[in-house]
């Protein structure tokens, strides 16, 4: 009882005891038993919601301190609203109902309904509730149930604190040889959200949130849909219609929608607020079309802004609002006054006048973007400023909108500076490509942006001007580099090439002669890179071997010393 205790199973009293021998109820049976799942905050959220309303108006409020625990029994399945209902949570819990319970709490109720009907050991069997006979039998299999010394299983026995230690020390002891997990189906890894349909096409349904954000599902093939309670198909015939999701890993996983043909629902953006002891109206740009309408408020209508309560002439324009229209007045109104940010990677981009771009985050759920081409929002990739078509799918981004509108992308990944010698260019239809070479010998590929920002010192200079054997150094994000500075050219070297006579790797110096019929000794002491002009690839100084063509770039430090910065090999 003690481990349990510590594992937060059981409770001790207030004057620290655990007292194993009182008799447990059947609200603390169940407060128990909830223990054996641990659904996060986001999942306790919605089960309160499915379920706080019933537990308040059907327990006690004496047994306020459950309530939290039942909620999770009924949304687990441990009990039913009915069971609930009709229980008495105050009186002692019989072994037979604990151990229906706790069957259900370890998620094995096929396997008790398939032992219905087996012929139990206990001498005292025939005593048990038909109901009830499956769950005995499936914890007797297991071992979490035995009979007394007289073999008998007595159901109708109420329970101590010490015998239901038992019962759940095994049931535990049985999960960690199963490798079992218990989560709670349609609460785990679940999302909730609440918006008005924009679109259905296929099998997906687009919902934009009262923040503004277009959000894009797909209807899981067993997803439920009711209308107004009423189960129903998902429809184009819904659109515009205000509508509550349950969405796992982007799945629609049930949809309920609210249909009333004396409703519309109106969102964009605010442009004008009026108000007086007479009349209040608004403007608002729809947020589809652009077209901005009148819309008058009544009076009581309610007015939030962020989800609180707010004053009516407050509003701010550029906020995105959400209007409930009834007739021709208003009678509703949420503002989302705020920016707000999502994070995730390209999924879809198609350009024309509209360019649609779909964001998918980590949890699933699709973010649609739609942007005007004549009005497009800062693009930035570090401190860079790119185009719309630097966007790839799968490219990592965080978009900003405000008012419902784009205000801002900006592609993520890593940042790093690479230094080195410029050993290859390629250019093709896709974009061009630097092969480079560091000073530890390494290579790497960069992918140039066709926007990044070329230096010599502080002065902007342009990408065509640096070539092959210059030394640079570039700002670096997953691979492609927005910044480029040009450490040294080889066009401010002095440069000297020829045919190699002699190679010594010990001394590591190279004998070369000249057209010019000059021998000139290369000091390849310090050399930061040794680079084949066939392949690109970086080469060691043993490679070098006699009849090979050398052009060397670097400093004469005597009249036929010549210290080598880099050394490229012809042949």
């Amino acid at each position: 009882m003690t481990d349990l205790a510590a594992k937060g199973y059981l409770s001790g009293y207030g004057d620290g005891t655990i007292k194993p021998d009182n008799n447990i109820t059947a609200c603390e049976t169940l407060a128990l038993l909830s223990r054996f799942y641990d659904p996060g905050d986001e999942a306790l959220v919605l089960i309160a919601t499915d379920y706080e309303k019933y537990v308040k108006a059907t327990v006690s409020s004496s047994l306020s301190w459950a309530y939290d625990e039942i909620m999770v029994c009924l949304a687990a399945g441990i009990v039913t609203k009915s069971e609930l209902a009709g229980m008495d949570l105050k009186a002692e819990i019989k072994k037979e109902q604990l151990s229906v319970f706790l069957v259900r709490a370890i998620q094995l109720q096929d396997d008790a309904e398939a032992l219905s009907d087996a012929e139990l050991t206990f001498a005292d069997s025939h005593t048990i509730t038909a109901s009830c006979r499956g769950s005995v039998a499936e914890l007797a299999v297991l071992g979490i149930v035995k009979g007394d010394d007289e073999n008998n299983f007595s159901p109708d026995l109420s329970v101590t604190r010490a015998v239901v230690a038992t019962m759940i020390s095994r049931s535990l002891d049985y999960l960690s040889s199963a490798g079992k997990t218990l989560v709670i189906d349609g609460y785990d890894g679940v999302i909730r959200t609440t918006g008005i349909i924009d679109s259905v096409s296929g099998g997906s349904v687009a919902v934009r949130g009262f923040d503004g954000l277009l959000r894009v599902y797909t209807m899981a093939s067993s997803a439920s849909v009711t209308v107004n309670g009423v189960s129903k198909a998902m429809s184009t015939i819904y659109a515009g219609c205000y509508v509550t999701l349950t969405a796992k890993q982007g799945e629609i996983v049930s949809a309920a929608i609210e249909s009333d043909s004396t409703v519309k629902w109106v969102q964009g953006t605010l442009s004008s607020v009026f108000s007086s002891t007479t009349q209040r109206y608004i403007y608002v740009a729809d947020v589809k079309s652009g077209t901005t309408a009148k819309y008058t408020v009544s009076t009581d209508a309610a007015v939030t802004q962020d989800s609180v309560t707010f004053v009516f002439s407050s509003l701010k324009n550029g906020s995105f609002v959400t209007v409930k229209m009834v007739g021709d007045t208003a009678v509703k109104l949420d503002a989302a006054s705020s920016e707000s940010e999502r994070a995730g990677s390209v999924s879809k981009i198609t350009y024309g006048t509209t360019v649609l771009l779909e964001v998918t985050d980590a949890e699933g759920a699709v973010y649609r973007y739609e942007m005007d081409i004549t009005d497009l929002p800062v693009i930035s990739r570090g401190n860079a400023t790119v185009t719309i078509d630097r966007l790839s799918i799968g490219e990592k981004v965080t978009v900003t909108v405000s008012g419902g509108k784009v205000k801002a992308i900006a592609l993520e990944g890593s940042k790093n500076t690479v230094t080195g010698v410029l050993t290859a260019i390629t250019t093709t239809v896709s974009g061009t490509q630097w092969g480079l070479t560091a000073a530890d010998g390494s290579t790497m590929t960069l992918d140039i942006d066709v926007n990044a920002g070329v230096y010599s010192g502080t002065s902007a200079i342009l990408l065509s001007s640096i070539q092959v054997g210059d030394t640079i150094s570039a700002v670096v994000y997953g691979g492609t580099a927005t910044e480029i500075y040009l450490v040294s050219s080889v066009s401010s070297t002095t440069k000297v090439s020829g045919t190699v006579l002699l190679v010594n790797t010990q001394t590591r110096f190279i004998t070369i002669l000249t057209p010019a019929q000059k021998m000139v000794y290369i000091d390849a002491g310090s050399v930061a890179s040794i680079i084949s002009a066939d392949t690109g690839r970086s080469m060691s100084l043993s490679s070098i071997g006699a009849d090979s063509n050398l052009v060397v770039y670097g400093t004469y430090s005597s009249s036929n010393t010549f210290t080598a910065k880099s050394i490229i090999i012809e042949n």
